[in-house]
């Protein structure tokens, strides 16, 4: 597996960092010639959707989350080029019905859920929730699966996570904390899989982030909790990413999709 040429934004450190990540993400995932196998790992903070936490341009964000996708896409999903430029496609609509759709589906989603939202928020020692299945999650920066859990460290110059500084652990006895928060988001996550939601990821101590699903730099979903000045169209979200549409629920919560 390996990328093109680096991008502008890259450093030799950071280049050097991001092939290491490479080619851990090529031992720890198995061969497949199955088209669009790992598709999922590319969702919202699932395993291959790799964030640049010190990168400080909204810009070189965004244009990391496309970078990515066309690295990772090329080497592991088996289809062709021409394919994979249109797969984040799928998750933008700009039809009234589509978005109607998800607003139901937001709608349901958040009453049924309300309870552990709170619980979420006020929870300090868990900041991000992903899903890809229920044995099959990501809690902060831990991946969880029946076999083994995975922490990732922030890489020393881009910050990536994932990234090819880990822990594994694979005696969950020796991990109380964090099967402590698996046990406390089992509830929250349930909900999650019943609404397909992606991702659930703190902005700041007040306001959420709920992402039900999204490739690349297209995200769709809705933020709660914001009591500041709604953000418009062409402004960038927490992570770096920017809002193609933005349209108010009430005073708090706003449905929005990124492109």
């Amino acid at each position: 597996m390996a990328h093109a040429e680096a991008p502008s934004y890259f450093t030799n450190d950071i280049d050097s960092e991001y092939r290491a990540l490479i080619n851990h993400v090529g031992e720890l995932l198995p061969e497949t010639q199955l088209a669009l196998a790992y598709l999922p790992s590319f969702t919202p903070y699932s395993l291959l959707d790799v964030r640049p936490l010190k990168f400080e341009e909204n810009k070189d964000k965004q244009a990391f989350a496309n970078f990515n996708f066309g690295v990772f896409g090329r080497s592991l999903l088996n289809v062709t080029e021409n394919q994979l430029s249109t797969l984040p496609s799928i998750s933008i609509c700009k039809e009234k019905k589509c978005k109607s759709e998800r607003l139901q589906v937001i709608d349901g989603f958040l009453a049924e859920a309300k309870s552990h939202l709170k619980l979420f928020n006020k929870n300090d020692e868990l900041f991000i929730v992903q899903q890809t299945s229920p044995q099959v999650y990501r809690l902060n920066n831990t991946f969880y699966s029946p076999t083994a859990l995975i922490t990732y460290y922030p890489s020393e110059h881009a910050g990536f996570v994932p990234s090819s500084n880990f822990e594994v652990v694979t005696n969950f006895e020796n991990v109380p904390e964090l099967m402590f928060l698996a046990n406390e988001s089992q509830a929250l996550r349930g909900l999650m899989g019943k609404y397909e939601v992606a991702a659930i990821a703190k902005i700041d101590e007040v306001s959420t982030n709920i992402i039900f699903n999204g490739l690349s730099d297209n995200h769709w979903g809705v933020v709660i909790d914001h009591y500041s000045k709604f953000p418009a169209k062409g402004d960038s979200n927490h992570i770096g990413l920017e809002y193609d549409i933005v349209e108010k629920l009430s005073d708090t919560n706003f449905y929005y999709q990124t492109n």
